[in-house]
């Protein structure tokens, strides 16, 4: 029997994002102690419910149709497919400051081509390699003074109020919005 390829992909996302956050993880070389916006890590975007099901998915095997197919009749199936598509979001982390770092998959522009309305992903390459994480593992900024990225490559830490306005792209769906105070070269 195997994992499916999303859980080994959230699996990634998790350990990927608790690795690269760290606990003393830096922006532009100051220590995130001194700065007044509260770092979370992917993992924290989620509710508990979905977490827990993420955590504990179903082990499936490459042997039949679609492990979709294979999904159904226990409530644990049920709550590991729904979270791969969820929309809750944690409420604990909403309405305040914070900082997180992801990357940038760009939405809208300026008129001197800077960015100023993103996706901001857990791991490189989301929402352009189907399928994009679910909604609330996305979070839709807008960034007045706009961006310009050298490298789509390089993480970007993003501070500003995360709230739970959902926006719908043709690209993803994300759960959570940032009036962007600050986007920066994400360094650890």
């Amino acid at each position: 029997m195997f994992a499916t390829p999303r859980f080994i992909i959230y699996s990634a996302i998790l350990t990927i994002s608790t690795i690269s956050v760290g606990a003393h993880g830096q922006v532009n070389g100051i220590s995130d102690e001194a700065a007044e916006f509260r770092e979370l890590m992917w993992e924290d975007l989620m509710s508990p419910a979905d977490l827990a099901a993420i955590l504990n998915a179903p082990m499936l095997s490459h042997d039949s149709f679609g492990w979709e197919d294979q999904l159904g009749g226990d409530p644990a199936d049920d709550a590991y497919k729904n979270a791969l598509q969820s929309f809750d979001v944690n409420p604990e982390v909403l309405n305040e400051p914070i900082m997180i770092p992801g990357f940038i998959v760009p939405t809208a522009y300026d008129d001197d081509r800077r960015i100023t309305e993103f996706f901001l992903v857990p791991y490189f390459g989301a929402c352009i390699h189907l399928p994009p994480p679910p909604p609330n593992q996305i979070i839709y900024v807008r960034y007045q003074e706009g961006v310009s990225i050298d490298d789509s490559y390089e993480p970007h830490a993003v501070k500003g109020e995360l709230t739970s306005e959902v926006m719908r792209n043709n690209l993803a769906d994300s759960a959570y919005s940032i009036e962007a105070d600050a986007v920066e070269i994400y360094t650890y």
